[in-house]
Formats: C-alpha cells, sequence, structure tokens
C-alpha cells in the first residue's frame, strides 16, 4: 500500500512544535554534556579506570564518527516523536471527518464534499473518498478501484516518509564499522612508531577506543529499526482499515447507481 502527501490538519503546527522542541532539547544536551570541562572530568576518570567512564567520555573515544552517530540518535528520537504524532487513526481517519462525509454522500452532496476534501486539510480517509466520488459517474467498480487505487498512493508517501528511519538504523552501524577501523589503523600506527617495546596496555587501550564506535552504532541501529518496522506495520494496518471505511461510507454511491 502507497500514501499520498501528509494532510495539513489543525494540529500540524503542534506536531511541528513538538518535533522542533525535541530535536534543539537533545541537541542541548549533546552540547552541554560536550563540554571542556567535561572533556578533562573523562580524562581524569581515564586514568583512574575504565569502570569510571560516563557516557560522554565513551562518545569521546568514537572521535568525529562518535559525535555523527550520536546526531544520528538524536534524528532518530525525533522522527520517532513526529511519526508517533503522525501516523496515528485519529490523524488518518479522524471521526469527525468520516461522519460529515458520510452525511454528505447521504444527502447527495458531491460538490461540496469534493469541495471540502480538496482544500489540502483533508485526511488519508478524505482523500481516498474523495477519489472515488469523482469516479461516481463511471459506475460503483470504477469508484472501488478509484479509491483502492488513492489508498495506495497515500500509503506509498506514508512508507517512503518512515524510510527515513531505515536508513538510520543502516548507516549507523556502517557508521560504527568505520569509526572501528579509523581507531585500529590509528593505534597500530601509534605502535609501529613507538620506541621500545609494545605496552600490552597501550594496545588493549586502542583497541577498547575504536570499538566504541561500533557499539554507539549498534545501539542507534536496533531501536530505530525497531521502531521502523513498527510504524510499517502500522501503515499496512491503517491502511486497510480506511479502505474499509471508505467503502463502507460510500456505499449510498453503490445504492444510487443501482437504482438508476
Amino acid at each position: 500500500m502507497n500514501k499520498r502527501k501528509n494532510s495539513i490538519t489543525p494540529g500540524s503546527v503542534s506536531k511541528a512544535a513538538v518535533f522542533n522542541a525535541t530535536a534543539l532539547l537533545l541537541s542541548a544536551v549533546f552540547l552541554m554534556s560536550a563540554t571542556p570541562a567535561a572533556a578533562q572530568e573523562g580524562a581524569a576518570k581515564a586514568a583512574n579506570g575504565a569502570l569510571n567512564y560516563s557516557l560522554m567520555d565513551l562518545v569521546q573515544f568514537g572521535g568525529i564518527v562518535g559525535y555523527v552517530i550520536l546526531l544520528l540518535s538524536v534524528v532518530a528520537v525525533a522522527l520517532i516523536v513526529e511519526y508517533t504524532l503522525s501516523i496515528r487513526r485519529k490523524t488518518l481517519l479522524p471521526e469527525e471527518e468520516r461522519v460529515d462525509l458520510r452525511k454528505m454522500l447521504d444527502e447527495g452532496r458531491y460538490a461540496e464534499l469534493q469541495t471540502k476534501t480538496g482544500s489540502g486539510e483533508s485526511s488519508f480517509f478524505g482523500r481516498v473518498v474523495s477519489a472515488g466520488v469523482k469516479e461516481h459517474d463511471r459506475g460503483y467498480e470504477a469508484v472501488v478501484k478509484a479509491m483502492e487505487d488513492s489508498a495506495d498512493e497515500n500509503a506509498g508517501r506514508l512508507l517512503r516518509k518512515i524510510e527515513h528511519l531505515n536508513m538510520i538504523a543502516n548507516i549507523a552501524p556502517m557508521l560504527g564499522l568505520l569509526g572501528t577501523v579509523m581507531g585500529m589503523v590509528n593505534s597500530f600506527n601509534q605502535i609501529s612508531v613507538a620506541v621500545g617495546g609494545v605496552d600490552p596496555r597501550r594496545l588493549a587501550g586502542g583497541i577498547f577506543e575504536a570499538l566504541m564506535t561500533t557499539v554507539m552504532g549498534l545501539i542507534v541501529a536496533i531501536p530505530s529499526l525497531y521502531a521502523f518496522g513498527m510504524f510499517r506495520n502500522r501503515v499496512d494496518a491503517l491502511s486497510a482499515e480506511v479502505v474499509a471505511e471508505a467503502e463502507d461510507a460510500v456505499s449510498p454511491l453503490r445504492n444510487g447507481i443501482a437504482g438508476k
């Protein structure tokens, strides 16, 4: 099933506000944690033992790649919040609009329905019903076919929208692997130019820091992949529900066409 452009509902402003606020909040936490004082504290803890590492210490071990992965985690959280608010029954299949459109169809106010659903503020359900009503002169089978095509198109747009989470889930581990390889190369390079014997603790420490980016990448990827699957299933379920409700809503057209 496929989706169309996102509907602009009265709650869209609040959704955008939540999205932006979440991103800004997480960014602020990140920036506050990455202060020079935190870096100095991390260095002191590193000297005292591995068990004293803080979260930001571990992020700093990842270097630039680690910060990129952290940024991806902020984006993933913001996307999950936005999708949670926009991909739900209340948004895609609002009860008030369903009742209004059914009343218009019962009363044969097709032109008014087209105007209402063509204003850019209609939901997934409204656009599907509108597509069917446009074909009411061609018979009920044409109405149903038009609604199914519209539902496919709208669901496809939703699936492409949530694909960003799938991309993050695939990119994060790859970035983690890149950071690990870069860290290993740097660690062995330092050892190769070291004078005297190689300190095993120095080698182990370098490998430990290099592997942190792989851990970070997996920490971001696993929840992102789970969220992507959850939203994909939600899109499929809601799309099927919208089609069923739309066919029920246009049942007056079937009766009207049969009576001609």
